[in-house]
């Protein structure tokens, strides 16, 4: 099918293209989509703006922003679906300043979208946000991404973020969950949903281990390698649990990758804490490859609760060890993972994992996650929609 023959798919991402992981579900499903749709993607509006005084990261957020922006629209070269970046004004503190905001983004977006020909699309929204962008604009078909509590992301405002999300699910043509208890509480609210899960790019993962290829700045960290991979930020990470693993096995290293969110001198200060900050997403099973155990230490709070981390899958792929912090997220994996309650159980599963060189015990742990790709995912999503068009014929 040619580009001009595909429908038009426009996509307001919670992410941004040029800096966030890519192994997020927002950017996988739509690399995928671009097989049947042409796609905008249009990155975050965001629901929040950097404090100057509170957020120590808050200069460099405002900067890649920045950076973002100026690339205004993009081809992406692997996918060929263009990339957008809309200038907004930070003016979320008001129903006024929204409104303005909204005004300017719209008629920003509407231009695009009359230059690449897109009428009537399928609109995907995973910022709650862009409700206020497409409410009066036609269209064919609208999907929610509704993946997190967003009321509990640091710094919103809660109450507007509650009452377009209610709008969202109620008026949305599908609603995809990952967590079990969200889809259960809005099933009510919308019957068009679909409890989707979290996806992996599983050849991407389990067959790492077949490159020789190592990032340098982890080829001579000393083993055994007790690793994480993801964002470090204070609304999941639980920097108090990483000081005293460090503390309580201090022949171990503790690596950790991902994008800084959040004060780390106090890791810092601990030598066998090894920060390698953001690494590209394909470099993600090279790291993860090297990793002895893998680890996921999460606070538990309403957010994390209610959360699906990605990395799950993508360390189960591995086929490393797996520590986590007990919660529903990996009720169906309990028979493959290394489940804890507390920091001393967590310590102690640590312990176990880095014991286990079970092979079988290895192969297990990556037949869990074999059949759940990303394209599967995006085969269930496109199925609900083609069998919702074609009842409505």
């Amino acid at each position: 099918m040619s580009q001009r023959e595909k429908p038009a798919l426009v996509c307001f991402a919670g992410n941004d293209w040029w800096y966030h992981n890519r192994g997020l579900f927002c950017p996988q499903i739509m690399t995928r989509m671009t097989s049947e749709f042409n796609v905008l993607h249009i990155n975050s509006l965001g629901m929040r703006v950097p404090s100057l005084r509170s957020d120590k990261y808050a200069l460099r957020k405002i900067g890649r922003k920045l950076r973002s922006v100026s690339r205004f629209v993009r081809t992406d070269p692997n996918s060929g679906m263009k990339i957008m970046s809309p200038l907004s004004v930070p003016l979320l503190g008001s129903e006024m300043g929204r409104a303005l905001n909204s005004h300017f983004v719209k008629a920003q977006v509407k231009t695009v979208m009359t230059m690449l020909k897109m009428r009537h699309p399928v609109f995907y929204v995973n910022c709650p946000p862009a409700i206020e962008i497409i409410r009066d604009m036609p269209r064919s078909f609208l999907i929610y991404e509704r993946t997190d509590i967003f009321t509990e992301m640091p710094g919103v405002d809660k109450d507007y973020i509650t009452k377009i999300d209610d709008e969202l699910t109620e008026s949305s043509d599908l609603v995809l969950y990952v967590d079990h208890a969200m889809y259960q509480e809005g099933l009510p609210k919308n019957p068009n949903s679909l409890l989707i899960g979290h996806g992996v790019d599983y050849p991407f993962f389990a067959e790492a281990h077949k490159s020789d290829y190592v990032p340098q700045d982890i080829a001579n960290i000393p083993r055994p390698i007790v690793g994480y991979f993801g964002d470090i930020c204070d609304k999941g990470f639980d920097f108090d649990l990483v000081l005293k693993m460090a503390d309580q096995l201090p022949n171990v290293s503790f690596v950790l990758v991902g994008p800084l969110s959040s004060d780390v001198e106090a890791l810092r200060q601990k030598k066998n804490i090894h920060i390698l900050g953001q690494c590209r997403y394909e470099d993600v099973p090279h790291y993860g490859k090297v990793f002895d155990v893998s680890i996921l230490p999460w606070k538990v709070n309403p957010w994390v609760w209610h959360s699906y981390p990605i990395k799950i899958k993508e360390y189960l792929a591995l086929g490393n060890p797996f520590v986590s912090i007990d919660i529903p997220a990996i009720e169906e994996f309990r028979d493959v993972t290394y489940a804890a309650k507390t920091h001393e159980e967590f310590i102690a599963q640590v312990k176990c994992a880095l014991d286990d060189k079970d092979s079988e015990a290895r192969e297990r742990r990556k037949e869990s996650v074999r059949l759940e790709t990303w394209d599967a995912k995006t085969q269930s999503m496109c199925d609900f929609i083609r069998s919702h068009r074609e009842s409505n014929k």
